[in-house]
């Protein structure tokens, strides 16, 4: 097999680590230094290091060290997100918060070991009207709590693992350009069931969590990018799930809402990686934007897909209407980026005033020239 580029090698090193095979010596072209960064880049990184043991050749003894001191903190972290997680959720069942998951903490359970998916933050979905209570909580055990929206929380521990509290699968902030999402699939605890030993636990269905699965990994993409931990669990999930949901369903509403397409061509290149299956259609721009984004997305691609949802009346119309709002947002923009403005009851003038000033900071002129210029260069 010819690996010509790192993130081959590192996607051949996961392939053999979900297989229990024996993988290929890294070829010479191929630098071990960055197909680490790139897996600690795309949280999978772990999972390679299972075959980089088994490689007759191995890293230098620093990186190899290093390599598997990042594994074993994977262990680790997921131990503790796990203790987290259960502490967090008793704390809703006895205060009698409803609460459902759809995201890290059950796509877990079915890799092959849990701390193999690797999670970021801690994301739950409850009832709108429990939300008051819940941030009242969460503060009273001193932690910090902002609403970017009214129906949703982001809870900052001092310690410990960020919880995003939601009241809908897509929440107002992806409303809009995203609506569709939200058409597609919404309104969880309509698709749950009361847990049989805990009434506030409610699970969700197999086919609606399938669905919100693949449209999450689907919305990353088209919004900021999505990296190699998605497309793996796009193949984990449909080894687990396909032959336990209702997939006409499913296609129905990929089609209803033009899903489908991106869909099938992101399923191409799972079967490509994990299945070893030669893809029918080019995937070369789809593997860039997924290698380029790391495993959350980077703002150059949300920028450019941003710009191309907005350029019905012309690319350049839609750069000057971005320099716009940069420069003058409405007051639900400059909320999100400074609740404590939001806190104090401030006007969009007061906004854009103390905004205006915050900005004249060197840093902040450095930044904002450096958007116009990305600006400018978006095709």
């Amino acid at each position: 097999m010819e690996f010509r580029y790192d993130f081959e090698y590192l996607v051949h090193l996961i392939y053999c680590a979900l297989n229990d095979a024996q993988p290929e010596e890294k070829p010479d072209d191929v630098s071990f230094d960055d197909v680490f960064l790139l897996g600690k880049e795309h949280e999978v990184g772990n999972i390679a290091f299972l075959s980089v043991q088994k490689l007759n050749n191995k890293p230098s003894e620093e990186l190899y060290n290093e390599w598997q001191v990042f594994y074993y903190h994977s262990i680790q972290r997921n131990a503790r997100q796990l203790a987290e997680y259960n502490a967090l959720t008793k704390l809703l069942s006895d205060n009698k918060i409803r609460w459902t998951e759809a995201q890290g903490t059950i796509t877990k359970k079915y890799y092959p070991l849990p701390e193999w998916r690797m999670m970021s933050d801690i994301d739950l979905l409850v009832d709108v009207e429990n939300l008051d209570k819940i941030s009242a909580l969460m503060s009273s055990l001193g932690h910090k709590v902002l609403d970017y929206s009214e129906n949703e929380l982001n809870v900052f521990p001092e310690k410990g693992t960020e919880i995003e509290f939601h009241t809908e699968f897509f929440t107002e902030f992806y409303k809009g350009s995203f609506e569709r999402y939200s058409g597609a699939i919404n309104h969880p605890f309509e698709h749950a069931v009361p847990d049989e030993e805990n009434e506030y636990k409610w699970v969700l269905d197999d086919t609606y969590y399938y669905l919100y699965s693949l449209l999450h990994t689907i919305k990353h993409f088209e919004y900021a990018g999505c990296g190699i931990r998605r497309i793996l669990d796009l193949y984990i999930l449909k080894n687990k799930l396909e032959d336990k949901v209702d997939m006409d369903y499913i296609s129905a509403k990929l089609d209803e809402f033009d899903f489908t397409p991106l869909y099938e061509k992101l399923l191409q290149l799972e079967a490509y990686w994990f299945e070893g299956k030669e893809p029918e259609c080019d995937l070369t721009e789809t593997v860039k934007d997924i290698i380029m984004s790391g495993n959350h997305g980077v703002e150059d691609i949300h920028l450019r897909n941003a710009l191309r949802r907005d350029s019905e009346d012309g690319i350049n119309k839609a750069k000057r209407r971005r320099i716009r709002e940069f420069l003058f947002p409405p007051i639900e923009h400059i909320y999100e980026g400074h609740p404590e403005y939001k806190e104090k009851g401030y006007s969009l003038f007061k906004c854009r005033l103390y905004r205006a000033l915050e900005n004249l900071k060197p840093s902040e002129i450095k930044r904002m020239i450096n958007y116009f210029i990305r600006i400018k260069k978006s095709k």
